[in-house]
């Protein structure tokens, strides 16, 4: 007995398939995926890149009373966060921020030397102690989060004088956005 040339092929009567619908079937679906791709792109927002701020000694004075670090700054991406002069970088943002340091010396000294984060005005947030003698280019260095607010202004110092310190790459702070 053979079945009837209507169930055949499934109940649509083979006369009556269009072979245009399988096309207008996959021209549909490979359309919505390119507009899906295409929506996600134009919407999707990439994550901002990260603030850093780095500074190496430039130049390095003292006088009577105070020394004076001169940082030459390199910033990437801190555009409304930070921002920097000669001697201080000042925070535009609140959030969180890693701070690192490095003072390298290139002879023995007489006192221990020290590194030391401030805080306009004057408040100490962070000290790394090295040692004085010992190997001839010793470095004391420092690197840890802190929260900043804006307004913050902070500079970096060190115990002992000009004629001691590393200038350029070997003595350098810096900060980036966490």
């Amino acid at each position: 007995m053979e079945a009837p040339n209507l169930l055949e092929n499934g109940n649509i009567p083979q006369q009556r398939r269009c072979p245009c619908c399988k096309v207008a079937l996959y021209t549909s679906i490979f359309g919505l995926i390119a507009l899906s791709v295409v929506a996600c792109l134009l919407l999707h927002k990439q994550p901002p890149e990260t603030c850093w701020a780095h500074g190496f000694l430039l130049n390095y004075s003292t006088s009577t009373n105070k020394a004076t670090m001169i940082w030459e700054w390199n910033l990437k991406h801190c555009d409304d966060l930070v921002q920097q002069n000669r001697k201080h970088l000042i925070i535009k943002q609140n959030g969180n921020y890693f701070i690192y340091a490095q003072i390298s010396r290139q002879k023995n000294v007489t006192e221990l030397f020290t590194v030391e984060l401030y805080k306009e005005p004057n408040i100490s947030l962070n000290k790394a102690i090295g040692p004085k003698a010992g190997d001839e280019k010793g470095m004391v260095n420092f690197g840890r989060p802190f929260y900043l607010q804006k307004g913050d202004t902070l500079y970096c110092e060190a115990n002992i004088g000009p004629e001691a310190i590393r200038m350029g790459n070997d003595t350098y702070w810096g900060l980036y956005k966490i």
